[in-house]
């Protein structure tokens, strides 16, 4: 299954957005309704690891991706995440995170390939991971005009 959220265009310099990427980024693209506590996040390079703890006790899950790829481009840059360890739900996950530049603007596509390990959890758990992704549009331009925040 796939999920491919496109951000609009908003006015920024691609090297800052790239800054942009770091802990306070990733905190703010959470939205309320799942709970995610960070507890490693070492960036966006190939080896990096992102490690959380999801959900409310007495139901947490484990995730863990690691960055496999990452490349910067004249007038582009992303960098791949890739499922180590997922929650039971889901079998594998990668998120190709693209920003593109033109003419002093930039958006981010969140490009998802997941795979749930049966039809019913894909069918109770796809819709929150749209509305998830759905959710992270306004905070890029938010959160990425201008000069980057501190980490």
């Amino acid at each position: 299954m796939e999920i491919k959220v496109v951000s609009g265009w908003f006015d920024a310099e691609l090297h800052n957005v790239k800054q942009g990427f770091n802990l306070s980024l990733f905190k703010a693209l959470n939205p309320p309704w799942m709970p995610a506590k960070v507890v490693r996040f070492d960036g966006c390079s190939p080896g990096d690891v992102v490690r959380l703890k999801l959900g409310l006790w007495p139901i947490q899950m484990d995730w863990e991706s690691q960055i496999t790829e990452e490349k910067t481009g004249f007038d582009a840059w992303y960098f791949v995440d890739e499922g180590v360890l997922l929650p039971f739900f889901l079998q594998k996950w990668t998120h190709v995170h693209r920003v593109e530049s033109q003419h002093g603007r930039c958006r981010v596509i969140d490009h998802i390939e997941l795979e749930f390990r049966s039809g019913f959890w894909a069918w109770l758990f796809m819709p929150l991971m749209r509305q998830q992704f759905a959710y992270r549009k306004p905070i890029y331009a938010k959160r990425l005009w201008g000069a980057p925040s501190a980490s």
